[in-house]
């Protein structure tokens, strides 16, 4: 087993090895230590924690980019381990940290996987203690100020979080290259949102940038053009399919699985429907597709005005 360490991006700003991206900022005057995200379960956490310890820092807080479970499932162990730890987030991620049970009804079901079940447990009572400004601006974990950077798209109240080395934590604002070259779809719930982040970021000049799946770059431009690709070809494979045949929403989610080769679960099948419904939403609003119901079935079909 590959042991976790924990990797200077620049100055004190630091990233885990590994799967996940849990960022980690040491304060050298005061001797604490900042988490960005907590990673998916108690097991990842422990190490990073271990990590900090040796190198005899104190974690005082942990901030959260959104409020997906993988990336705050380490906050129960944090609670317990730190009983006086901020927890911080946004308010609209707050929702989902205090209450991810949410998160498994919309993309589950009630049945994820044992890793997700294990993440959701996790982070079940660990509230949140501060709430992170939605739009741009600065907050502070005692004298350490950190740049809170709106970058909506992928979850609702996604932020991304500056520490003073202008290291950017972009949480899932942007996905590496291992996730881009095994998905064919991505995951984002407002797609003109997202789009505005990568236009954003690209006006950024960062020292580096961390990426919850996939670490630092020194530069994203490539990874945004690559994730703008993915979905342009994306919406025009649903128009396609759309101006092929009228087509329901299941029936575009069986074609999207199908093609793609996607497992038959009812995650994975929770997760397109929300990324295809996403699309949809953008090609009714450029008059390319239109939705009406038909015997109680919601249908969409090619516009005239197309």
């Amino acid at each position: 087993m590959v042991r976790l360490e924990l990797v200077e991006v620049a100055g004190n700003s630091y990233v885990a090895s590994g799967k996940y991206g849990i960022g980690v900022y040491f304060d050298k005057p005061s001797k604490t230590a900042v988490l960005i995200d907590s990673g998916p379960n108690a097991s990842i956490i422990e190490e990073v924690c271990a990590k900090i310890s040796e190198m005899e820092f104190q974690i005082v807080a942990v901030l959260h980019t959104h409020g997906h479970a993988v990336n705050h499932g380490g906050n129960s162990y944090l609670k317990k381990t730190f009983p006086n730890i901020r927890i911080c987030a946004t308010h609209l991620a707050s929702y989902l940290i205090e209450n991810p049970s949410f998160e498994l009804f919309v993309f589950d079901a009630g049945t994820g996987s044992d890793e997700k079940a294990e993440e959701n447990k996790g982070s079940k009572r660990a509230l949140v203690t501060d709430y992170l400004p939605s739009k741009d601006s600065t907050f502070h974990i005692h004298t350490i100020p950190f740049k809170i950077v709106s970058l909506p798209g992928h979850s609702p109240g996604l932020v991304g979080i500056i520490t003073p080395d202008h290291v950017l934590y972009c949480g899932d604002a942007l996905f590496g290259p291992k996730t881009l070259n095994k998905q064919d779809i991505l995951f984002y719930h407002d797609l003109m949102a997202a789009r505005r982040s990568f236009k954003k970021l690209l006006m950024m000049k960062m020292n580096a940038y961390v990426l919850y799946h996939g670490g630092p770059y020194k530069n994203v431009s490539g990874l945004i053009l690559k994730h703008l690709t993915i979905m342009r070809d994306t919406s025009d494979l649903l128009e396609a399919f759309i101006k092929e045949n009228p087509s329901t929403l299941e029936q575009l989610v069986q074609k999207v699985m199908n093609k793609y080769e996607l497992e038959d679960n009812l995650h994975r099948h929770g997760l397109t429907t929300s990324i295809i419904l996403a699309y949809l939403k953008e090609l009714q609003q450029a008059k390319k597709i239109v939705a009406h119901v038909e015997q109680g079935m919601l249908v969409f079909s090619k516009s005239t005005e197309a």
